[in-house]
Parts: C-alpha cells; sequence; structure tokens
C-alpha cells in the first residue's frame, strides 16, 4: 500500500523539504522542492517518488552558489505489502557496495533514513539518473521504446543486460563484504535458505487459500535439489524492467529487494522467465530481435567464464517463485478491496507449462 494513502503529496513535498534541508551540508538554504511524484506503473513494492531540489551552498550574497539535483527516495511500504518484511537497508546496502566498489552501474547511495516518522517507514534516497526503462504495464513487449526499436536494437539490449548479469555473478561477494544476506534461521548458506524461505513465504501470501498446486511443486523441488550448490551474488529480481538504460546500454541495476546468495542458474532462470510471462505466457509474440534460450545461454557462459546447470529445475524455480509473489499480490488487492483480475491462477498456469517443460 503506498503511502499516499495517509499523505498527499504536498504533505509529502513538506516533509521531505524539512528532511533534506538537515542532510544537506551546513548553511545550505532556499531549499525548493519540485517536480514531485509518484511514477505510474510502479509496482506493488517499495513506493517510489521522484523529485527534483534546488538550494544554495556556500558564503553570503555574491558567493553563495545556486544547486540542484535530482532524486529518488524509496520507501517501505505502510501496511501489508507483497513481502512479510522490507529491509530497507539491505538494498540500500547492496546498491552501496556495489556503486562504491565494483563496475556494476548503480544510482549512486545517498541517504538511508530509519525513522518512520517522516514518510511513514524507512526509506533511502538516490540520485536520479537519466534513462529510460522497459515497462510491465502495458508490457513492453506491444508498446514504447523496447517494442518500436529495431531487431538489432532489441538485440543488443538483451545481450548487454546478460553481460551485466553475468559481471554481477562473477564478484567476490565474500571480499565485497556480502554475508550479511546470509540468513542462519533457514538453513545452511545458500540455495537451501531460499528453499526454506519461500516455503514460509507461500502460507503467509496465499492468505489463507488452498495452494495445493504450489505445495505439490515445493515439494518437488525440494525432494530435485541439485547437489551441486555454487554460490555467488543473486541478485534476486533480474530481469530487464528492473534496469535502466540509455542508447540500449544498461545504466543502472535497480530492485534490490530480493538479493541473496544463491546459485547463478537462479538468476538467469529467472530473467528468461520474466520476459517469457510477459509475452508468450499471457499470449503476446515474442519480442523479434531477443535472443533465443540457447543463444542467451551461450551469452551468458561467455561472460562469466563457467556453464550453466540445471536449467530446467531452475526454470521451474523461477516459475514457482513468481506464482507465490502472485499469490501475495492477490492477497494485497483483496485486503486492499480491489478487484483481482486473476493473476494467481494465470501464474499457476504458467508454472504448470514450465514444469512440463512446454515453455
Amino acid at each position: 500500500m503506498a503511502i499516499v494513502a495517509t499523505q498527499d503529496l504536498e504533505g509529502i513535498r513538506q516533509k521531505l523539504t524539512g528532511w533534506l534541508q538537515r542532510h544537506l551540508p551546513a548553511g545550505s538554504g532556499s531549499l525548493e522542492i519540485s517536480d514531485l511524484k509518484i511514477p505510474e506503473g510502479a509496482g506493488h513494492s517499495n513506493t517510489t517518488l521522484l523529485f527534483d531540489a534546488r538550494w544554495s551552498e556556500g558564503g553570503s550574497g555574491s558567493e553563495r552558489v545556486e544547486k540542484s539535483g535530482g532524486f529518488v527516495a524509496r520507501v517501505r511500504p505502510h501496511g501489508r505489502g507483497v513481502f512479510p518484511e522490507y529491509d530497507m537497508r539491505l538494498q540500500y546496502r547492496c546498491m552501496e557496495i556495489l556503486g562504491t566498489h565494483t563496475d556494476i552501474p548503480v544510482p549512486r547511495m545517498l541517504w538511508f533514513e530509519e525513522d518512520e516518522h517522516v514518510l511513514g517507514g524507512p526509506f533511502y534516497v538516490m540520485e536520479k539518473l537519466d534513462g529510460v526503462v522497459p515497462a510491465d504495464n502495458p508490457p513492453y513487449a506491444i508498446a514504447g521504446w523496447v517494442a518500436e526499436a529495431s531487431a538489432e536494437q532489441q538485440d543488443a539490449l538483451w545481450r548487454r543486460s546478460i553481460a551485466v548479469l553475468a559481471r554481477i555473478h562473477t564478484l567476490d561477494w565474500k571480499k565485497l563484504g556480502f554475508e550479511f544476506l546470509d540468513r542462519p534461521l533457514y538453513g545452511p548458506m545458500g540455495f537451501e535458505q531460499q528453499l526454506a524461505y519461500y516455503r514460509e513465504y507461500l502460507g503467509w501470501a496465499a492468505g489463507g487459500r488452498a495452494t495445493g498446486e504450489l505445495d505439490q511443486t515445493l515439494v518437488w523441488l525440494e525432494t530435485h535439489k541439485p547437489a551441486d550448490d555454487r554460490l555467488v551474488l543473486n541478485w534476486g529480481d533480474a530481469r530487464i524492467s528492473n534496469m535502466m538504460y540509455r542508447d540500449f546500454t544498461p545504466v543502472a541495476v535497480l530492485d534490490w529487494e530480493m538479493a541473496c546468495l544463491g546459485p547463478p542458474e537462479a538468476d538467469v532462470a529467472w530473467f528468461v522467465f520474466m520476459n517469457d510471462f510477459l509475452t508468450n505466457a499471457i499470449g503476446l509474440p515474442g519480442i523479434a530481435g531477443f535472443p533465443s534460450l540457447a543463444e542467451t545461454v551461450r551469452e551468458y557462459e561467455e561472460h562469466a567464464g563457467f556453464r550453466l546447470r540445471d536449467l530446467h529445475y531452475f526454470s521451474v524455480w523461477a516459475a514457482f517463485r513468481f506464482a507465490v509473489i502472485m499469490e501475495a499480490i492477490e492477497t494485497l488487492m483483496i485486503h486492499n478491496g480491489i478487484e483481482s483480475p486473476g493473476i494467481g491462477g494465470m501464474a499457476r498456469t504458467a508454472l504448470a507449462k514450465v514444469r512440463a517443460g512446454d515453455r
């Protein structure tokens, strides 16, 4: 539930103005926030605020220098959300480490605020970049700059995105300090933790509804789990809709709320599945210029320097995760009195096809 349910944009602007004034260099004055908005299609997760600001710094009179900047704030949702918990500091730390110590493109992280009284929940502020993001609604396959691009441009976008994903997976996550993603309460470090978390998450997400098909799939996943648990930094929500582009080249890797440690195949399968769902699974033609699955695997392996394994298993895992998240979104809509378009059923249908090997 977005924070606009309890505050109008003018109220948010006033609170942000006071908060930002305290975080600018001492002596800054004449602060003005403008173009404050919540972007359309920002999803059901964290609330996103876009805004610009102008202020002055320096001495007095003619010595003062006018400053300006564009900002993005991500705020923990108020009330029930898509996930049982939202660790905003985890998201901030992931992007802060990547931006400071790697060449993975992320926005510059500026401030983290724990106090819920400012905007209704903890939030962080990062720089606003110049670029475009493929839209989920309407799907990028039927409208917008991706659909209108040439086949060559579409091919470049996909391959460059896969290259970034491979770079994430080849990072030395221990040296970078990503041990904070370990969640020992769910078992041994790695994929075992993801399975345990989603078993718990499924019950919460369904809100009391029957989940027989998903329960059966989870048993299959636990029974057939590959023995080799190769650990890398998992982005978690790896898809082109979570990347910002300029000239069909990624300039930002966004939305790290699902980050964890696990096998690289989990991210790759999710990346492919999410594109399939937003095209073929909902009756739309695929993007003509996007490479095939076999080409995607070859492209990834060339950049990563290792082979992908057990892709059918992790494709089922991706479809299962998506179905659980759709259950949570359906429960959230019911909770907020919104009629559901049956997204849970669509996700379960897609899961059944993936399990059967029918992509």
